[in-house]
């Protein structure tokens, strides 16, 4: 006979900014606003308060790390980095008389522009397909295969672009080299029938 109990361990939810970063820009907002919500609930209840380690306490610790996640893949900053910034140079405005601080925030852009369409008139057809497919395949991979940080959108937003050019130049070649011969090609002929 085996007196030993089994106790399964706990489930612990460890709660930080890598935890958040698997959730899409909606879901993070939507859980902020659910926090909000519930504090201000529980603050206008006057029979409840709200204490360290409580739920309402943890609630915002998670809203704090959604916000955090958010403002990384819009900025590429780290939020708690650039508010103490930003509380530093309002200290020094208001103790030390130095200038007002401007308080901008820092957005990452591309170092890059989307090329214009006349750059692909000198391809061939084959080499048109080629960049056409290339950088649709990167919009791919930095919609489907990176994390979905600020840099990496703007990067698929450029090459989309590119892809779209170059995909608009190799059609009207194929098809004669304007949209009105396009619409030719494509039209039904009088008397054809669809099947």
């Amino acid at each position: 006979m085996n007196n030993v109990a089994n106790f399964t361990p706990p489930i612990v939810e460890v709660i930080d900014e890598e935890n958040f970063e698997k959730y899409a820009d909606a879901a993070l907002l939507l859980k902020c606003f659910e926090v909000v919500k519930d504090t201000l609930d529980v603050i206008n209840e006057p029979e409840y308060s709200i204490e360290k380690e409580d739920d309402t306490h943890i609630d915002l610790i998670r809203a704090f790390y959604a916000l955090k996640v958010l403002f990384k893949r819009k900025t590429g900053h780290d939020a708690k980095q650039v508010a103490q910034e930003h509380w530093e140079a309002m200290g020094r405005y208001l103790l030390e008389g130095a200038p007002l601080p401007d308080q901008h925030i820092p957005v990452v852009t591309v170092p890059v522009s989307p090329l214009p369409p006349a750059s692909f008139d000198g391809l061939t057809t084959q080499q048109l397909a080629c960049a056409a497919f290339n950088y649709s395949d990167k919009v791919r991979e930095a919609l489907m295969d990176h994390s979905p940080q600020a840099l990496a959108m703007s990067q698929a937003r450029v090459t989309a672009i590119d892809a779209s050019a170059a995909l608009r130049k190799l059609v009207l070649r194929l098809s004669g080299g304007s949209v009105a011969a396009l619409g030719a090609k494509i039209a039904r002929q009088p008397g054809e029938t669809l099947q």
